[in-house]
């Protein structure tokens, strides 16, 4: 690799649009703080010689960046780690401070995303909560809107380097074409302002400058990837970023219908006397584990609620407070008024923008007692809501929103990385949720489903008490993720559906379970995930001329074809992108599972390509 790579941002365009305003100073210094620069190391571990830039998107430590500037996008080999150098003063070089490694990307679009994973003496970083900055809708730039492009250019030396401009244009991929998969501006650039940020008149992160191209007579174009081209690397792969839409306020993307319990401020106001409160306490270890549904309803003298706390067939009395001594949350439940459970919230568990806050959890077994801890414990509450519905009616009918839930139900739930499961939805619980069972090859666990005016959220458990959820709109399609534990932010696990519970119950039957070898017919869809690009939802058109089919492959605003063979020994998936190169996913019968298939990526430039491995694939039917 070098500093001067195909695509890298060769522009030295030495008159900036006059006319653009200037950010405000607060704004300026917040995205200055999160702009870091970026050094590759070659295959000895060693510096490689380029830089290029970046920005922080998520305050966990998530960067987006230029594929070009993490490795080579010819030979599609990319950097084992990446030095990670921060402002502290803008007037001096950025200063060594950590080690990341990227943990997606896609040469095609010529984006990735780099995580801090170490620091400087390769020791794991831990939690992190880095300045970063908030991601905006580059879909609504229009010819001639300001934007502001943040970097370490190299002309002028190694500090930070601002740039102002206007948007110019938009064109297709090859750079001659209509569409919008390249967006033209005319802020003055160098080579190292590769993978830096671009924003708009908001502060908002729009785009990520990633060339400038020489024209005739000495006129010069650079170019940035719209912010919309990287949401198949950013939802799937990277936790607490915040999106700002249009010129409103920032909210943080979450599969948690508890948004609003706190918003980051300490002590939370729903602490502090105010009722019909209601929620989940998430624990894990000890013998309180599980998840613990509240439903918070009386303000008792000393200005604390009580009310209820169920897990299974538990019923116990419960309390929410705010324990001004020791500035702590308390949520605790007891089945006696002498042993109790309580989980402990400090204000460093409660984050701006989320709805979880993560606490510690402690057994007494009675009031004289120090308390034991024996676990970790998430927290997720929200106001209660007038005219809230309590129907316990049959399921709505189909296309109906949202659907009437009723105890008996069954529901299917198919992860695209998980496999099907089968839900059977129990009794009603005081807050409007409804606990069941979830079962997939025989196996049960506990399952719950939350529904509110915008969306359905099902959360599975499994065995080794990890869980997954599942959070869908009125589709019945949306996004899955993984938690290892009731502390873990989570993780994304891809995409999510779930099937009408009228169906699913009528058939009495379980999640279908797919059969070896696959049988495959016009008219079928199909979800492959790709790890480091993403899923592409595939449909299967019509037959092609030896035993496969063809079809069309979407993944967000990408558009493609897709082949898809199977017979005793393979299965194979070859999806054919928007630039004439193609990925390949190859299974075999030992890559089958109850309810998805589990097999081997490769990524290829072109038919003669032998391909470049990117891990293991997931294939799922919808």
């Amino acid at each position: 690799m070098r500093i001067l790579k195909v695509w890298a941002c060769a522009a030295l365009l030495l008159g900036s649009w006059a006319g653009a305003q200037a950010l405000p100073k607060t704004v300026r210094e917040r995205i200055i703080q999160a702009t870091v620069m970026l050094l590759p190391t070659d295959e000895e571990g060693e510096l490689d010689g380029s830089l290029g830039s970046g920005s922080v998107i998520s305050p966990q430590g998530y960067i987006l960046t230029n594929y070009h500037v993490v490795g080579d996008p010819d030979t599609r080999q990319l950097s084992k780690w990446i030095q990670v150098r921060v402002v502290q003063f803008a007037d001096r070089e950025p200063v060594f401070t950590y080690w990341g490694k990227v943990v997606a990307a896609d040469p095609n679009l010529d984006l990735a995303i780099v995580q801090i994973v170490e620091d400087r003496n390769e020791k794991p970083v831990g939690k992190l909560k880095l300045p970063f900055v908030e991601v905006g809708d580059s879909n609504t730039l229009s010819i001639g809107d300001d934007i502001y492009v943040f970097g370490f250019q190299g002309t002028g030396g190694m500090t930070l380097s601002f740039s102002r401009g206007s948007v110019g244009g938009f064109t297709g991929e090859d750079l001659n074409t209509s569409g919008r998969q390249w967006v033209k501006h005319d802020a003055q650039t160098g080579p190292g302002n590769s993978g830096g940020g671009v924003f708009d008149e908001n502060g908002a992160l729009v785009g990520v400058h990633s060339a400038g191209v020489a024209g005739d007579h000495n006129s010069r174009t650079s170019f940035m990837r719209p912010l919309a081209l990287a949401w198949g690397l950013i939802t799937p792969n990277v936790t607490g970023f915040v999106v700002r839409k249009g010129g409103g306020a920032a909210v943080t993307p979450s599969t948690n219908t508890s948004a609003g319990a706190g918003g980051g401020m300490w002590p939370p106001a729903l602490a502090t006397g105010r009722a019909s409160v209601t929620g989940t306490v998430r624990v894990t270890g000890g013998a309180a584990a599980g998840t613990w549904t509240t439903d918070f309803t009386e303000v008792t003298d000393d200005g604390s609620l009580k009310g209820r706390a169920r897990s299974g067939n538990k019923d116990q009395t419960a309390f929410f407070y705010y324990n001004e001594d020791e500035n702590e949350v308390w949520v605790e439940w007891t089945p006696d008024g002498k042993a109790y459970s309580s989980c402990v919230v400090e204000p460093s568990g409660v984050k701006a923008g989320s709805g979880d806050w993560t606490g510690s959890l402690y057994a007494f077994p009675n009031l004289e007692s120090d308390g034991t801890r024996t676990g970790d414990c998430v927290v997720s509450l929200r106001a209660k809501t007038s005219g809230t519905s309590t129907s316990t009616s049959t399921p709505a009918p189909a296309g109906t929103w949202p659907p009437a839930l009723a105890a008996g139900q069954t529901w299917t739930v198919t992860f695209s990385q998980g496999g099907a499961y089968s839900v059977k939805l129990g009794a009603k619980d005081s807050d409007g949720d409804y606990p069941g069972t979830a079962t997939q090859s025989g196996k049960t666990s506990n399952a719950l489903f939350t529904l509110d005016g915008q969306s359905l959220l099902m959360i599975v458990g499994q065995a080794d008490k990890t869980f997954r959820t599942c959070t869908v709109d009125r589709t019945l399609r949306g996004s899955a993720k993984v938690y290892q534990d009731s502390k873990d932010p989570g993780v994304a696990a891809g995409t999510c559906t779930l099937a009408s519970g009228a169906a699913a119950a009528s058939t009495g039957s379980a999640a279908p379970v797919l059969k070896w070898p696959l049988t495959l017919k016009v008219g079928q869809r199909w979800d492959v995930s790709f790890p480091g690009v993403g899923t592409f939802t595939v449909s299967l058109d019509e037959p092609d001329e030896e035993s496969g089919f063809s079809g069309a492959a979407t993944r967000s605003s990408e558009k493609g074809s897709v082949l898809m063979d199977a017979d005793a020994s393979e299965l194979l998936v070859i999806v054919q992108r928007t630039d004439k190169t193609f990925l390949v996913c190859s299974a075999d019968k030992g890559g089958l599972s109850a309810g998805s298939v589990k097999g081997d990526a490769t990524s290829h430039r072109d038919s003669k390509d032998k391909g470049t491995s990117l891990g293991n694939c997931t294939v799922t039917p919808r």
